[in-house]
């Protein structure tokens, strides 16, 4: 090459270095104003006067972190919204700290529909993508910190200086998750002893099998023999404690009152009684209630304001998701989303509850039961059908074909695994065919099991706890289902893996077609963990008959699909910004 075509090519490789400067630098200012817009430029809390004649209890749900777009990990902003707005609409109030404190040490009654809501984390884009939502719904909260966060270059978490212009605002109290985030007793999947880590120095989340927090139980060599006495024990967890108290006290001039211990569910509980009282007698001291327990979203009158539960919010739950688990713990009946109101006049809800959604039907079942949904539209007797499956990887999601009064044909997608069932009236269903699926890739990053528990040397020496067939309940399985339904035979494709045709009795001849959800007992695995709602979720439907026309679809249009992918890509970015700079 030319020493001209050499400088030329130079010349290009920096204007191209240039443009892309230009690019991220009009990026991180568009991003900067809005994170000076969500968390600097704060409206007012409006006290109101509310009706307090709740002497029952009230409800607490945590968030980990709010997301702009989808997220594995977080909460998206707009699922945020939507399940506060429902909440609210129904006439749930959030409370204080205060109003706790008064309603256990002096019976002072609560509105109706009290509501604790808390962010855990102390992360940023939880205020950030949150501040709005409060303000539209004049809804206070709750942001819990980890005090050795105050400090730190991470401006994924919030610092001092925006904590308190939150707490100015009225629509923020502080609260603590403890000093540190720190992992003791740590041993990996073979069995090594990998001793304390803090939770930013993890090498691999995937190979620790076994770990406990901090503050949760004695220092112990590779034989879970303590290395520390009482004495030990008692100075370590006691300079925890005054570390948080002196942070606090420099950084925000008190110590909040509100704390959630890290890790849940142990304390008063499974924990070692030396352990258990030198915590106690700190919390006691420093704070004025405690969210020990992450179990169920209600507290009654009689609860111990050092023992309060909150349920911890998934993000891959549906706002109706949210809704049944509130509706499960606290015996409230509860209002349900129902999106597109003239779509669901389509349909016909037997149990359960149907959200509409652009091109995707979220179906959700009641604890332990199995949720059905019916299209009203009776079908020709041969016809075209197309959809995916996108529920998590656990649980059974189903679709009925030829359904009618109590015959069916039934193709269940349960634990990646395609089962065909057959109903005959006065019958009880029939198993004809089972099929296995490839299995799912996931990453050990996102999709975590939470494996924090009290063990033994024993223990520890068993190998990994995952079974090579079990997947993390978060996981999505998108799934491709095209049939072809006729007279004496249904045709079945899933993906590109499965063909299969299936011959059809005489009395499967019904003109309608259907969807279920219902969790999965294999989810038994982990008991403390448990979840028995399950959500289907059906996107992409398109029905055909022979001539090709359409009978029903909620397909995206051309323009509605490059709209949702634009919106989904803007996201992303914003949040991986969050996250990275």
């Amino acid at each position: 090459m030319s020493k001209k075509g050499v400088a030329l090519n130079q010349k290009s490789k920096e204007r191209k270095k240039v443009i892309r400067t230009v690019i991220q630098a009009v990026i991180v200012a568009f991003l900067a104003i809005i994170l000076i817009r969500a968390v600097f430029l704060l409206n007012k809390f409006e006290e109101t006067a509310l009706a307090t004649s709740n002497e029952a209890g009230f409800i607490a749900l945590s968030y980990f972190g709010v997301s702009r777009g989808e997220s594995p990990k977080y909460v998206s902003k707009a699922e945020l919204a939507k399940q506060l707005t429902l909440l609210a609409k129904q006439g749930y109030t959030t409370i204080s700290q205060q109003d706790i404190i008064d309603f256990y040490e002096e019976g002072k009654p609560l509105p109706e529909k009290a509501l604790y809501l808390s962010f855990e984390d102390g992360r940023t884009d939880s205020s950030i993508f949150s501040q709005k939502i409060l303000e539209k719904l004049n809804y206070r909260a709750t942001m819990y910190t980890y005090a050795n966060k105050m400090d730190t270059k991470d401006t994924k978490f919030l610092k001092p200086n925006h904590l308190k212009l939150m707490e100015n605002s009225g629509y923020w109290e502080l609260g603590s998750n403890g000093y540190r985030l720190t992992y003791i007793n740590v041993f990996n999947d073979e069995g090594q002893s990998l001793g304390v880590i803090d939770e930013n120095d993890v090498p691999d989340k995937m190979m620790i099998e076994y770990y406990n927090h901090y503050l949760m139980d004695f220092i112990r060599d590779e034989y879970m023999i303590p290395t520390e006495t009482r004495a030990e024990l008692e100075k370590r967890i006691t300079e925890d404690y005054e570390f948080m108290r002196d942070i606090y006290t420099e950084s925000l001039g008190e110590v909040p009152k509100a704390y959630a211990i890290m890790h849940a569910n142990a304390l008063y509980n499974n924990m070692d009684a030396l352990v258990e009282k030198v915590n106690d007698k700190h919390i006691k001291e420093l704070y004025k209630m405690h969210f020990n327990l992450e179990r169920d979203a209600y507290n009654e009158a009689d609860a111990d304001i050092y023992n309060l539960s909150r349920l911890q919010v998934s993000p891959y739950w549906p706002t109706n998701h949210l809704m049944m688990k509130i509706q499960q713990s606290s015996k409230q009946r509860v209002e349900f989303a129902i999106g597109d109101k003239e779509l669901a006049k389509e349909w016909t809800l037997a149990n359960g509850a149907a959200e509409f959604l652009n091109n995707e039907l979220i179906l959700t079942s009641e604890p332990s039961a199995q949720a059905t949904l019916f299209l009203k539209q009776k079908l020709p007797t041969a016809y075209q059908l197309e959809f995916d499956f996108y529920g998590n990887v656990v649980g059974e999601q189903s679709l009925y074909v030829k359904a009618a009064d109590e015959s069916y044909m039934r193709i269940m997608l349960k634990d990646n695994e395609v089962v065909i069932l057959e109903k005959q009236l006065n019958q009880k269903e029939a198993e004809l065919e089972r099929h296995t699926l490839e299995e799912i890739e996931w990453s050990g990053e996102d999709y975590a099991f939470n494996k924090a528990t009290v063990y033994s040397y024993y223990d520890t020496q068993q190998g990994s706890r995952i079974d090579e067939e079990e997947y993390p309940r978060n996981l999505k399985n998108r799934r491709h289902f095209a049939l072809q339904v006729g007279t004496n035979e249904l045709h079945l494709t899933v993906d590109k893996e499965l063909t299969t045709t299936i011959a059809m009795n005489d009395v499967s001849q019904g003109a309608q077609i259907g969807f279920g959800a219902a969790y999965s007992k294999k989810d038994t695995a982990h008991e403390q963990y448990m979840d028995d709602i399950y959500d289907t979720i059906v996107e992409n439907i398109k029905i055909t008959d022979e001539a090709d026309e359409v009978i029903f679809s909620n397909q995206y249009t051309e323009i509605a699909k490059v709209e949702h992918n634009m919106s989904t890509w803007f996201n992303g970015l914003v949040d991986f910004f969050i996250e990275n700079f």
